[in-house]
């Protein structure tokens, strides 16, 4: 009886800090949870190798800052990736340049030998009962993320709401008064007294 053929998952996505996420498990299973990008990757990964009857030997979820290279970090899961599997594993990954052209993620590849590389159609898929489209979804983000930037003024003004009657106070009591009440820049990030101090400036 041949031999199954071993495949390697490779999934990833990008943070959203003003939404909160900014860190993505190392497990596959929990990084799942935490995205619902990376769960689609890996099902319609697993869905395939179920289909042709292999293996799969690794499972990969990697968090990427931009959609046309890999951090150090990620090159370096990769590079060790290709020594530690199989010398007959194939890379699999999801081709989400199909659909309409976003999220390429070239850097996914590197350091592999193309011809043990397979990217799959980003086609929609059954999860939870519910058909889960990513180009649809990925539009869904385009919109939130619009909105965001759009919201750049309003945040502002609650900020300088939230600091009404503490002029007294130095930049880093008000940074720190700032983050006690859970308020983050628009970006997501701690308050300080270099960026506080910025902001204030470009509002007067």
């Amino acid at each position: 009886m041949p031999l199954k053929k071993s495949y390697v998952a490779l999934t990833w996505t990008r943070p959203v800090p003003w939404a909160g996420f900014d860190r993505l498990s190392s497990d596959i299973n929990a990084a799942a949870k935490q995205s619902r990008t990376i769960r689609y990757q890996r099902d319609l990964i697993r869905q395939y190798v179920r289909e042709v009857h292999g293996v799969l030997e690794k499972e990969v979820a990697l968090l990427e800052l931009a959609p046309d290279r890999a951090t150090p970090e990620s090159l370096k899961i990769l590079e060790n990736l290709v020594r530690e599997c199989s010398s007959q594993a194939t890379f699999l990954s999801v081709d989400f340049t199909a659909a309409q052209g976003w999220r390429p993620q070239p850097a996914l590849r590197q350091g592999i030998p193309i011809e043990r590389c397979l990217a799959l159609t980003p086609d929609p898929l059954l999860m939870d009962g519910k058909l889960f489209d990513p180009q649809a979804h990925f539009k869904a983000w385009r919109q939130k993320e619009k909105a965001h930037v759009q919201s750049r003024p309003k945040h502002r003004q609650d900020i300088l709401k939230a600091l009404a009657g503490q002029e007294d106070l130095s930049w880093p009591k008000k940074a720190d008064l700032l983050n006690a009440q859970d308020l983050r820049t628009h970006g997501g990030k701690p308050w300080t007294a270099d960026n506080l101090r910025k902001l204030l400036e470009l509002v007067k």
